[in-house]
């Protein structure tokens, strides 16, 4: 069986964001909001154990902030 997992892609300038509270304060969220939007797939996010991580640039991407649509 192949390993469907996908690495986290990482650019110059990305850096991670670990906590659902950290990637809620990167987006503007609450941490409520933040939670709802990760357990239902709707940011670019893995869980490591019991945290979430992310990167800068992906969650600007995801959110079009970047200013690449």
């Amino acid at each position: 069986m192949a390993d469907e997992t996908q690495p986290i892609k990482t650019v110059q300038n990305d850096r991670p964001v670990w906590g659902a509270t950290a990637i809620g304060r990167e987006i503007g969220l609450d941490r409520g909001q933040t939670y709802h939007l990760l357990n239902e797939g709707h940011l670019p996010a893995r869980k490591l154990g019991r945290r979430w991580v992310s990167t800068s640039g992906q969650l600007r991407r995801a959110l079009g902030a970047d200013g690449s649509e």
